[in-house]
């Protein structure tokens, strides 16, 4: 369910070094394509992974991520809207 634009407008960012791979993803039990907030302790993931990843935008300083992600055993469609500072 997408976020009312005035919630959305609240929302803290995030700051993170994102990550896009091809690794076996357990909720789709096969390799995909993921995007992660890369965490260098060592522990869960800051956020839920992004499975299927795909860019589907970028520009000088903005990148666009869709995929699907798992939170507690059900897949969700997602976006990162990825701004560089």
């Amino acid at each position: 369910m997408a976020l009312p634009s005035d919630r959305l407008r609240k929302v803290q960012p995030l700051r993170a070094d994102v990550h896009i791979g091809d690794h076996h993803s357990e909720p789709l039990g096969r390799v995909a394509t993921q995007a992660w907030v890369f965490n260098p302790t060592p522990g869960p993931d800051i956020i839920p992974r992004l499975h299927d990843a795909k860019v589907n935008g970028m520009a000088q300083l903005g990148i666009n991520i869709n995929g699907v992600e798992e939170v507690e055993g059900v897949l969700y469609a997602q976006s990162w809207w990825c701004r560089a500072e």
